[in-house]
């Protein structure tokens, strides 16, 4: 209520109790005449009404300081309220409105005051303010809208109006509406609609499989990729746990392994097959992880079809194991030829060679007296002869060392015999079971890796002792050479692809077997190699 209307209500109250005082005192002199009383009494009486009326007056200014000390807290509580108070006649102009909704449309009061308050709304949210605001005035009741405002400098902003409809005791309408800036509030909700639609298109639109499970197991969300997967209508995703989709024997296994994440917190990668309804096989991969939303726990999967991908590694597989294979028998086959030409060399042109000397040998007893000329030709050629002979045994031992003929230790033996005349390196064999038999290509395949391991130790360790341990540990037979040289990065030397060890490497995996390679720089290098001892490798040829 403005002052103004309280001024001319007080002032209608006192002229109505003068009106009634005065007739009173009417009625009083007609009914009945006062006594008379002596002037003591009636001067005692008017001082106990004067002081009466002192107190009442008293009263009345302590009741109006009050009643002013209110309106004036009412008014700054209005005024100054934080959000912003308007009051709307029923034609939808402004009668009241406080210092905060002023600050908030950025127009003074005076501007406001009978101004149509749609005039303040943007032209695309007339229809929606109408309708709500005649729904207050014909329901007589509350109303919320939200709508984009427009202020005195021409900016926008969102409001939020909550409305409610009034009548006075003199039948005027009036709809009481408290309008709060919620423009933050929008902008953090557009935010938030673009973050899910982003949201929503990489979940619709990614290549792999989306899968959303509770606490229980249940699947609660997924995307279309997933129900492809599945083979299973969304209606039926929705009523089935993550391990349902797993033939009924894995049932427990799997959902073991679910709740085992959720508990641990730690995701993993697991590779199933799975069986359509239809039939079809396909191998999927699960990336699960364990997530939290709000209060409670869920797991989310990455699902990917592999089929071809395992299609394409075991093609990979079957190339690789056919490209070893290939290897293997081109290794055994230049073995074989290596050991044929070697056994011509010592055959025939070691015994050509021994025939010559012979009859050289001849030639000098019974002619080098005769002629002295001729004896030192003789002796020439004997020197001759005897470099060709010692230049076929050298070739013969590189092609293939006769000590191969002996077994896998007695070749060993012979190549830690050599070593220390080539390198100044002392190599020395420990053999933990003497009966270590072995088929030839197993013997070449181990004696060409330490063959390559003591020319890889000459060439590079600058190691001054060189062991080499042979020992047979159930079906396999386990070699290591241990040297005390520089070392190296292993992980640094495969990057630089080193085809030695990689030759290493694949004589082993050929046959059944394993190269490992412990080494660190200053800290010397450990080869140990693992070859089972019946292995048979699918496609393998052997030649003798």
């Amino acid at each position: 209520m403005s002052n103004k209307n309280q001024a001319e209500a007080e002032r209608r109250s006192s002229a109505n109790l003068r009106a009634a005082v005065e007739n009173r005192l009417a009625q009083g002199r007609t009914e009945t005449a006062l006594p008379i009383r002596p002037a003591e009494e009636l001067l005692h009486i008017l001082q106990v009404h004067q002081i009466e009326l002192e107190m009442q007056n008293e009263n009345l200014r302590q009741t109006q300081l009050e009643l002013e000390e209110s309106r004036d807290r009412y008014v700054n509580l209005y005024d100054f309220a934080p959000v912003a108070y308007l009051t709307l006649n029923h034609q939808g102009l402004i009668s009241e409105i406080n210092l905060t909704g002023t600050r908030l449309l950025g127009l003074e009061r005076q501007k406001l005051n009978k101004c149509r308050f749609a005039q303040l709304i943007v032209n695309s949210d007339h229809e929606r303010w109408n309708k709500c605001f005649q729904a207050v005035l014909n329901n007589m009741g509350t109303c919320v809208c939200e709508v984009m405002l427009r202020r005195g400098d021409d900016s926008t902003f969102w409001a939020q109006l909550d409305f409610l409809y009034q009548k006075d005791e003199n039948g005027v309408e009036s709809v009481r509406t408290v309008l709060s800036d919620i423009s933050v509030r929008k902008h953090a909700e557009k935010l938030l609609h673009e973050s899910e639609e982003k949201f929503r298109a990489i979940f619709e639109g990614t290549l792999d499989g989306i899968v959303l499970v509770d606490d229980s197991g249940m699947i609660v969300d997924f995307n279309p990729v997933f129900v492809q997967q599945s083979g299973l209508p969304p209606e039926r995703l929705m009523q089935t746990r993550l391990w349902e989709l797993r033939p009924v024997d894995q049932f427990e296994r799997a959902k073991a392994r679910f709740f085992s994440v959720l508990e641990t917190g730690v995701g993993g990668v697991a590779e199933v097959k799975y069986k359509k309804p239809d039939g079809s096989m396909i191998n999927i991969e699960f990336r699960s992880t364990p997530i939290q939303i709000g209060n409670k726990r869920y797991m989310q999967s990455i699902v990917r079809d592999i089929t071809e991908h395992k299609s394409r590694e075991l093609e990979l597989r079957n190339y690789q194991q056919l490209l070893r294979d290939m290897a293997a028998n081109s290794s055994a086959l230049r073995e074989a030829e290596s050991k044929r030409i070697a056994r011509e060399l010592h055959d025939e042109l070691g015994q050509l060679l021994t025939a010559l000397r012979m009859d050289i040998s001849l030639l000098r007893i019974e002619f080098s007296e005769r002629d002295p000329s001729l004896k030192a030709k003789i002796q020439d050629m004997l020197i001759l002869v005897d470099k060709s002979i010692q230049g076929v045994r050298d070739v013969t031992v590189n092609l293939r060392p006769a000590a191969l003929n002996m077994g896998i230790v007695p070749a060993i033996a012979w190549l830690c015999d050599e070593f220390p005349g080539r390198t100044n390196t002392s190599c020395t064999l420990r053999v933990i079971n003497e009966s270590v038999a072995l088929d030839d290509a197993r013997t070449v395949a181990l004696f060409r890796i330490v063959q390559e391991s003591l020319t890889n130790i000459a060439r590079h360790a600058q190691a001054t002792r060189v062991e080499i341990t042979v020992e047979q540990i159930g079906e396999d037979i386990v070699l290591k050479i241990h040297d005390n040289g520089m070392g190296f990065d292993p992980a640094i030397n495969s990057s630089n692809k080193s085809f030695g060890l990689m030759g290493m490497r694949e004589r082993a995996i050929a046959l059944g077997g394993e190269v490992i390679i412990d080494s660190a720089p200053s800290q010397g290098t450990v080869i140990f190699v693992r070859i089972p001892i019946f292995h048979v490798c699918p496609g393998r040829r052997i030649d003798d």
